[in-house]
């Protein structure tokens, strides 16, 4: 088994073999779209990339532990294959949340559709209990207005593809309770991390790109420093 709070410079393929079944309470994951390599990244049917989906999931699955709860962030305009895939491996989705971006309403060069201003956040489980919290609010609804990090924001944004803290402190601490395992695939800026670390919760984290891993390094060492809130 892997060490928990550290984030590991390698493809998640790779790091999910050396990690126990049955043994993670929490994960997220916010994969890349396309295959990583220029032949095929403009094609999204591409079956290279349907064949990594499918095996990180079967592994996702293999290490989700009975009462644990996986989240997908995925591309709307991919739901159906991506479902398709779920159902495949009776990976069972229990809830479908659309994650609005209020400050990505800009408008759309192209003409014959509108401006994307959602992403789905797949809900999958084995039918456990979710850690809502007592007083009903926003959380308990499967549409969350949530902002895209900004470079005048606190949570400023130091990644392409980074994920708001906001959104993450509302899928961990309802997907989790203190002292639980979350894994993230693919780390990315390392919002799961910071997050998993104010929650008091453990990680374990992949990112294969060398750059992305000591941005994460850095993040969680100004996290520690500001006295655990990047807020």
């Amino acid at each position: 088994m892997l060490k928990a709070n550290k984030i590991y410079n390698q493809d998640c393929l790779e790091g999910l073999k050396e990690i126990d079944d049955n043994s993670v309470d929490c994960i997220f994951n916010d994969p890349w779209y396309y295959p990583d390599n220029q032949k095929t990244r403009n094609a999204f049917e591409d079956d290279t990339f349907w064949e990594i989906t499918e095996s990180w999931l079967k592994e996702c699955k293999r290490v989700l532990k009975d009462s644990g709860h996986m989240f997908v962030s995925f591309s709307s305009q991919k739901m159906a294959k991506f479902e398709m895939l779920l159902a495949k491996l009776n990976f069972p989705l229990q809830s479908r949340i659309v994650w609005h971006y209020r400050n990505a309403g800009g408008r759309c060069a192209d003409k014959s559709r509108w401006g994307k201003t959602y992403e789905m956040i797949y809900h999958l489980s084995f039918g456990a209990r979710l850690n809502f919290p007592e007083v009903w609010g926003d959380e308990r609804f499967d549409v969350w207005t949530i902002a895209i990090p900004q470079s005048n924001f606190k949570d400023k944004k130091i990644h392409e593809f980074q994920k708001p803290l906001n959104l993450l402190r509302r899928i961990i601490s309802i997907g989790s309770h203190e002292r639980d395992l979350v894994l993230d695939c693919f780390m990315g800026s390392g919002t799961t991390a910071v997050v998993s670390k104010e929650l008091n919760r453990n990680f374990i984290g992949f990112e294969i790109n060398k750059e992305h891993c000591e941005l994460i390094k850095n993040r969680l060492k100004d996290f520690a420093l500001s006295g655990g809130s990047e807020e």
